[in-house]
């Protein structure tokens, strides 16, 4: 592959190729494990053009994207903790999602977009960073855990009718004033 990663905030007229990303990455990394009313019922409630654009518009989340030869291959959506977390302190934050093409794997990108939110974490001084993540993903539990995250609870995580087991990870305090 030649050509340049870049790492950007994603323009309000990319909703429809940010909202595609969000729904190919889930069916890349998820599909298989879902029927397929499940999967539609939840790609609709997560990564419908008008839920991305909602949340562009959103001022408490955040995203970053990568962009490679005029296409979007990875992003990252952070915002403040809504995972059911027990008692996040107030100013604690949460990675939403991180997702890279699978066709990208393998390449850093996941690393970048760790790195780029570590630093955004930084600068709005977090106190604490969670993370949720499938249970049966060992690749992305190692992941995060190479990156200080440590399990703290689970709860159920519903995709349509399908129940899954989801970790809460988090990331205590690191910065510094």
């Amino acid at each position: 592959m030649t050509g340049e990663f870049q790492l950007r905030a994603p323009k309000a007229e990319e909703t429809p190729k940010l909202a595609s990303l969000g729904r190919e990455t889930f069916i890349e990394t998820f599909g298989p494990l879902y029927r397929k009313e499940d999967l539609d019922h939840f790609l609709e409630k997560s990564y419908s053009d008008t839920v991305i654009s909602a949340e562009l518009a959103d001022p408490r989340l955040t995203h970053q994207v990568i962009e490679f030869q005029n296409e979007l291959i990875a992003f990252i959506k952070v915002g403040p903790v809504h995972v059911p977390a027990k008692s996040p302190s107030p100013d604690a934050a949460e990675i939403w999602q991180i997702y890279v093409r699978q066709s990208f794997l393998g390449k850093g990108l996941g690393n970048r977009l760790m790195n780029w939110a570590l630093s955004h974490f930084k600068l709005i001084k977090a106190s604490e960073i969670y993370v949720s993540v499938f249970s049966e993903n060992p690749k992305a539990i190692r992941f995060y855990e190479k990156y200080g995250f440590k399990k703290i609870d689970e709860y159920d995580f519903s995709v349509g009718d399908q129940i899954d087991l989801e970790w809460i990870m988090c990331k205590p305090p690191i910065f510094e004033e």
